[in-house]
């Protein structure tokens, strides 16, 4: 049983490690979506949604229980944004695409083992209210 919770924990940290790859990934193959060149149309949602993701990728990385809660946040958010949210273009290349689609797989794999697994017990806050 110990054995499965320190695979499990490696497993998270390495599924984080890569989650945070994809995205700097991401970002380099569109550049022009990521860092505009004139200040004025910087998207300071999305900077705040990065430093929000990067925050919980942080706090799950040393298991804190905060971090489950803001994972989770950042996922539906990116959710309700993707769905009811505005269009905008994105490159056909089919390496982006490729690049998405594990960025998806990733956090669902983040997902199950934060959630699913007994490695859960490790995310309990100290009043236990997780």
């Amino acid at each position: 049983m110990v054995d499965d919770i320190i695979l499990q924990k490696r497993t998270l940290r390495v599924l984080i490690i890569s989650a945070l790859l994809v995205t700097v990934c991401l970002i380099f193959l569109n550049p022009d979506l990521a860092i505009p060149s004139d200040p004025s149309q910087i998207d300071y949602f999305g900077v705040l949604a990065v430093l929000f993701f990067l925050v919980s990728l942080v706090l799950l990385f040393i298991f804190h229980f905060w971090g489950k809660i803001f994972f989770t946040l950042y996922v539906l958010e990116g959710l309700v944004v993707r769905w009811y949210g505005p269009e905008y273009i994105e490159p056909a290349d089919s390496i982006f695409l490729l690049f998405t689609y594990l960025e998806g797989m990733i956090e669902g794999a983040i997902l199950v083992l934060i959630f699913l697994t007994p490695m859960k017990n490790l995310f309990k806050s100290v009043k236990g209210y997780l």
